[in-house]
């Protein structure tokens, strides 16, 4: 799960932030130079379709935009300041303002954050999701997005009639598998035994995109790679197709395969190895809907391989093929054997009737997982919401008290993990998957 490292707004004056706009700044010296003015608002659902910045709450989004908006909740005003860049950051928020805190906006807070820190670092706390204010406008048409909505209101009423394929998850594999990507155990890559100790930086990172390969293509997968550049950092999203009869339709299986230069056994090898495991439970099932698996890059330094993807989607026009995405964040910590769990839609379009797919899938195989209400923008799924498709991020109860306390520390390895857990989260996201890409 991720934390969101520094990076400065760009603006035709360089690098700036913005700050409270008030009398004296408007009144100020008028040989300054001009700067510029933006609103950060909360706003019902999808009322506002041209903004830098949109984030949900469970009942509406908060916004950035260049021009003030009509009939907002709340909203504040700010002009830019050198030297610092603004943020947009997700609680727990403390009572006391955060360092270089600014302004609340409907439960985020808006923060100057020094040019040249991390983000984490400045604020204290890995437990903030810091979202920096995007260099450029997104505009998404209402129309194909209601389009989306009723199509995906469609396919989840459909989803659970007639027959459900029985998949079966193995707990021995998904140890195995973890236990390999963690670096726990060595594994042979290209006829070498290597060791992936940890997947931050770039070597770590590419041993691992090695290993999905050689996974992927081994069920028969086409694995292909999807290569971008964001500001001054490039990646490498990692994808695995299996065709469907309907070529026009696809399902999106996510998880993050890098981590914050640790194991990352939960955070989130987890997730990988989770989605693996469903596809191969799926490899020799008949599929009316194409499963596309998406091992994302980047996700710890700001969702960066995640956002780079769903753009890219979205430009060319194939996020209208997309029914839906699974994002698998953190599948194998359960400390009390409660089963807690967490579906996070924060009822962005029709990503409540994806998670009940989920759910219902859980409950009907009987698998002793208990729902447990969360919404946060703090992983990959958020990076299809702000395109307007159904997106759900399915994880262990890191909102609800059971949160692992070796998150983003080097003691996340596979000995605290809870492996009966982990099964039975990822046959209820088999499950559900399965509905869906044999309906």
């Amino acid at each position: 799960m991720a934390i969101r490292r520094n990076r400065s707004w760009a603006t035709a004056a360089g690098t700036a932030m913005f700050a409270l706009l008030s009398a004296s700044c408007a009144d100020g010296d008028p040989a300054a130079p001009a700067t510029q003015e933006i609103h950060v608002s909360l706003v019902g659902k999808d009322t506002v379709t041209t903004f830098l910045n949109r984030l949900a709450t469970p009942q509406g989004q908060v916004v950035v935009t260049r021009a003030a908006v009509d009939d907002a909740r709340q909203s504040v005003a700010l002009k830019e300041e050198h030297d610092t860049s603004l943020h947009l950051v997700e609680g727990p928020l403390p009572d006391a303002p955060l360092p270089g805190e600014r302004a609340r906006v409907g439960g985020f807070a808006v923060v100057a954050v020094p040019t040249g820190r991390e983000t984490h670092d400045w604020l204290g706390s890995h437990l903030h999701h810091a979202e920096p204010i995007a260099e450029h406008e997104t505009v998404v048409s209402s129309a194909p997005r209601r389009q989306r909505a009723a199509a995906g209101r469609e396919g989840q009423r459909t989803a659970f009639e007639g027959e459900t394929p029985d998949i079966t998850i193995d707990a021995a594999f998904l140890e195995a598998r973890l236990k390999e990507l963690s670096g726990a155990t060595p594994v042979n890559l290209g006829g070498r035994s290597v060791v992936i100790r940890e997947r931050g930086s770039e070597n770590g990172r590419s041993l691992a995109r090695t290993w999905l390969r050689q996974q992927y293509q081994a069920l028969g997968f086409n694995v292909q790679e999807h290569t971008y550049r964001s500001g001054w950092s490039q990646g490498v999203n990692v994808t695995a197709d299996r065709a469907g009869a309907d070529p026009s339709r696809v399902l999106i299986l996510s998880a993050h395969y890098d981590s914050v230069n640790n194991a990352g056994a939960d955070d989130d090898a987890s997730g990988i190895v989770s989605s693996l495991a469903i596809a191969r439970a799926l490899k020799d099932t008949p599929l009316n809907i194409g499963l596309r698996i998406v091992a994302f890059d980047q996700e710890e330094n700001g969702l960066l391989g995640s956002n780079a993807y769903a753009r890219m989607l979205d430009g060319n026009g194939e996020l209208a093929r997309v029914v839906g995405v699974l994002d698998l964040e953190m599948t194998a910590y359960d400390s009390n054997n409660d089963g807690r769990y967490h579906i996070i839609h924060c009822d962005e379009n029709t990503s409540a009737d994806l998670g009940a797919s989920v759910e219902a899938a859980a409950t009907r195989a009987r698998l002793g997982l208990v729902r447990v209400e969360a919404c946060t923008n703090r992983s990959d799924h958020a990076a299809f919401w702000r395109y307007g498709a159904p997106a759900v991020a399915v994880s262990q109860d890191f909102f609800g008290g059971d949160g692992n306390p070796c998150y983003h520390a080097r003691c996340d390895t596979v000995d605290r993990l809870n492996w009966d857990y982990m099964r039975r989260l990822t046959q209820a996201v088999g499950l559900a998957a399965a509905s869906i890409l044999t309906r």
